[in-house]
C-alpha cells in the first residue's frame, strides 16, 4: 500500500479556522486565560481607534523564553489528553491562535523573561501568499509608540498580546461596554478574589473592572441552598442552588443590574465553572424549560479541568453539554431548586383567597380552567347595584363581562416581566379619590369594619384615624 502526502491548501484553511465562531468578547476572555495561566496578577487590555482598530492585552505573567514563544504560536501546541496544572484554563492549545484569527488577521506576541525580549508574528495574509505556515521574527521596538508597550518595558517578565488588521468589527469602542460586561462575569471570581483564589485584576483602557456575581449572594433575601457534592467517575462536581430575590425585595437598579441584558428569562439556569472561570451559563440542557415560574433559580457547578469529556466543552470554551449520566442527577437537583424558586410566586399568589380582605377580583376554576372575574361580593358593588334601575343594571353586568373576557394577560405578563417596579397598577388611583370613596361609602351606611376590608384601604389605615 503506497501513501500520498495531500496537504491542504492553507488560504482556504485558514478561511475555515477564523469562521470557528467567536464573537469578539468571547475571543478577549480566550486571550485572559493564557495570563491567568501564566500567573499574572494584572491584566491591562488596551483598545484605540486610531485610525484603524488596534488591541492589546497586556499581562504580568511568568513570560516566555523563545522556544516557549514559538511553540505557543504552534496550532495545537497541546495535547488534550495532557495532564494539566489545576489552575490552567485551556485544553487544546488552540485559543490564542483560533481567538485572536477570529478577530484579526495580523497576531502578534511580545513576551519578556529574565529581562530578555522576544516578538514573533502571524500574518494570515503574507501565509496565504506562500501557501505555508510562516511564523515572522519582528523587533519589539516597533510597537515603542504605542501607550501599552511602556508598561510591558517595566515588567520584569511580562506579554503583550497584540491585534492588528482587526476585520470583524469597524469601531472598536462600540464593543467595550459588552466586553466590560462579559469579562466582569466571566472572570469574577478571579475579580473577587474569594475561597483562596488568586486576585486578579483587569484594567480596561486604564478603568479598573468590577467583578459580576450572578447569584447576588450577599442581599438577605437571597436563598442558598446546600452544596451538594456529586462523584462521577472519580470527579468532583460542587453543585450550589440559588434563589434570587423576588423584584419587590430589591430595588429597581439592582433588579435590572441581575437581570442583565439578556433578562431573568434567559438568565435562569446553570452556571458552568472550570478552575472558577465561568464557561456556559443560562443553561438547562433540556433537564426544564425556561419559564417565568422558574426565572429566579440560578444554580452554580464548580467542576475541574479535567472534566472536559464529562461536559462536551468546545474549543471556544462557550459551549457545553453534560453526557446522559450527569444530566440525570442535575435532574433531580434541578426539580427540586424550582420548586423553591415558585415559592416566592406562589406565596404572593395565594393572597389573592385571604378571606380577611374584601378584593375587586376572584380567581374562579371551572372544568379545573382558572380566570378571573369581578367579585359581585364586594359591598361596593352591592351598594352601586341598589342606586341603579333594572335596565341599568342589565348594561352594567354586560360591561363587566367583556371586561372580564378582554383583560390583557399577555400585555400584563410582558410588563411585569420586563418592568416590574415601573408597573404600578395601583398608582392609576389616587389618594384624594381614595379619600372621597371612603367618605361616600360612610354616606351610605358601610360600617368601618367593612370597609376596612375592602382592598382598596388596606394600605391606607391611617386615613380611619384622621
Amino acid at each position: 500500500m503506497h501513501s500520498i502526502e495531500v496537504n491542504p491548501n492553507v488560504a482556504n484553511f485558514i478561511k475555515s479556522l477564523r469562521d470557528i465562531g467567536y464573537t469578539f468578547e468571547v475571543a478577549v476572555a480566550d486571550i485572559i486565560d493564557n495570563s491567568i495561566s501564566a500567573g499574572a496578577s494584572s491584566i491591562k487590555i488596551y483598545a484605540v481607534q486610531n485610525p484603524k482598530p488596534l488591541f492589546c492585552v497586556l499581562d504580568n505573567g511568568s513570560g516566555m523564553n523563545k522556544d516557549e514563544l514559538i511553540e505557543a504560536m504552534r496550532l495545537s501546541s497541546k495535547s488534550p489528553d495532557d495532564k494539566r496544572d489545576i489552575n490552567t484554563l485551556g485544553r487544546f492549545g488552540l485559543g490564542l491562535k483560533t481567538a485572536s484569527f477570529s478577530q484579526c488577521k495580523k497576531l502578534t506576541v511580545l513576551t519578556k523573561k529574565n529581562n530578555d525580549i522576544f516578538a514573533v508574528r502571524w500574518d494570515l495574509d503574507y501565509i496565504s501568499k506562500n501557501n505555508k505556515w510562516l511564523l515572522l521574527e519582528v523587533n519589539a521596538s516597533e510597537y515603542k509608540n504605542i501607550e501599552i508597550f511602556n508598561d510591558f518595558c517595566k515588567n520584569s517578565s511580562s506579554t503583550l498580546v497584540i491585534w492588528e488588521d482587526i476585520d470583524k468589527i469597524d469601531k472598536i469602542s462600540e464593543y467595550l461596554e459588552i466586553l466590560r460586561n462579559h469579562l466582569s462575569l466571566v472572570f469574577h471570581q478571579f475579580l473577587e478574589g474569594i475561597d483562596g483564589i488568586r486576585k486578579i485584576k483587569i484594567y480596561i483602557n486604564n478603568k479598573l473592572l468590577l467583578p459580576f456575581n450572578p447569584f447576588n449572594p450577599t442581599h438577605d433575601a437571597t436563598f442558598i441552598k446546600s452544596t451538594e457534592l456529586i462523584k462521577y467517575y472519580d470527579k468532583e462536581i460542587k453543585v450550589t442552588p440559588f434563589i434570587l430575590p423576588h423584584h419587590s425585595k430589591v430595588s429597581n437598579s439592582e433588579w435590572e443590574k441581575y437581570g442583565g441584558s439578556d433578562g431573568y428569562i434567559k438568565s435562569q439556569g446553570f452556571y458552568l465553572y472550570r478552575a472558577h472561570r465561568l464557561l456556559v451559563y443560562g443553561k438547562w440542557w433540556g433537564i426544564l424549560k425556561s419559564s417565568d415560574a422558574t426565572k429566579l433559580v440560578r444554580i452554580k457547578i464548580e467542576i475541574s479541568n479535567d472534566q472536559d469529556e464529562l461536559w462536551n466543552i468546545d474549543v471556544k470554551k462557550s459551549i457545553a453539554n453534560p453526557i446522559s449520566g450527569l444530566k440525570d442527577e442535575l435532574k433531580r437537583i434541578a426539580l427540586h431548586s424550582a420548586k423553591d424558586g415558585i415559592k416566592p410566586f406562589f406565596t404572593r399568589g395565594r393572597k389573592i383567597n385571604d378571606k380577611s380582605i374584601i378584593r375587586f377580583w376572584n380567581l374562579v376554576y371551572e372544568d379545573n380552567k382558572p380566570y378571573f372575574v369581578i367579585n359581585k361580593e364586594n359591598p361596593m358593588y352591592q351598594k352601586l347595584l341598589d342606586l341603579l334601575d333594572f335596565k341599568s343594571i342589565e348594561m352594567l353586568q354586560i360591561y363587566l363581562k367583556a371586561l372580564q373576557a378582554y383583560i390583557p394577560l399577555e400585555a400584563i405578563q410582558v410588563q411585569v416581566q420586563q418592568n416590574p417596579h415601573n408597573f404600578k397598577q395601583e398608582d392609576v388611583i389616587l389618594e384624594q379619590d381614595i379619600i372621597e370613596i371612603l367618605k361616600y361609602l360612610q354616606d351610605i351606611g358601610l360600617s368601618e369594619d367593612e370597609i376596612k376590608k375592602i382592598e382598596i384601604f388596606k394600605k391606607h389605615k391611617e386615613l380611619f384615624n384622621e
